[in-house]
């Protein structure tokens, strides 16, 4: 009884890796639209007359976070992030850098060049491809000194797809564990002694 249940179980093991690495190296992919937000600078006022208010301006890092798994280490994860307004920039940073910052109503205001990041940022002209790893992430907005608040449209998207080097094992072990399930665990491995 259990050997006919144990080969049921291997034989659909089988087909979910090998459906899982085909699948896999061909990638999958999603992407959106989202809204950002420059928090509004502070500002000092002078004296008057003089006109001389110290305009001070912030980057501003989302609450929410982004968590990848160690799972995406395994898979060649890229993700393109672009916008068009000007003046403006996204970056990506670690979750962590969050204690630099402030946490103000749904956001974290940072001063700026205090966050360290990991892709995008001031040198990114309306966009940015980052190749991620597992971590915990925030995306961060900065932007010109103007006092006003600046809202705009962020379209991200991204693929992720299994490298020959994960894909091509994954095979090797769904064939393996068929080869159990079709023929038993012995006769397996007289197979595979006989074509070694």
């Amino acid at each position: 009884m259990w050997g006919r249940i144990g080969r049921i179980v291997l034989a659909l093991l089988s087909i979910g890796l090998l459906i899982g690495a085909f699948v896999g190296t061909d990638g999958i992919s999603d992407g959106s639209a989202e809204k950002a937000m420059l928090p509004p600078c502070s500002v000092d006022e002078g004296l008057p007359l003089i006109d001389d208010d110290e305009v001070t301006c912030y980057w501003g890092m989302s609450e929410e976070i982004l968590e990848l798994n160690k799972e995406v280490d395994l898979a060649d994860v890229s993700v393109d992030v672009s916008w068009t307004k000007s003046g403006v920039w996204i970056g990506i940073a670690e979750a962590s850098e969050a204690e630099k910052c402030t946490q103000r109503d749904g956001y974290y205001e940072c001063e700026k060049f205090a966050v360290d990041l990991v892709a995008g940022g001031e040198s990114a002209n309306g966009g940015f491809n980052w190749d991620a790893s597992s971590g915990d992430y925030r995306f961060v907005a900065g932007g010109d000194d103007v006092q006003s608040l600046q809202q705009f449209d962020v379209e991200w998207q991204y693929e992720a797809s299994l490298p020959s080097s994960t894909a091509w094992p994954l095979v090797g072990i769904g064939v393996l564990l068929a080869f159990i399930a079709a023929f038993g665990p012995k006769r397996t491995l007289d197979m595979i002694s006989d074509l070694v």
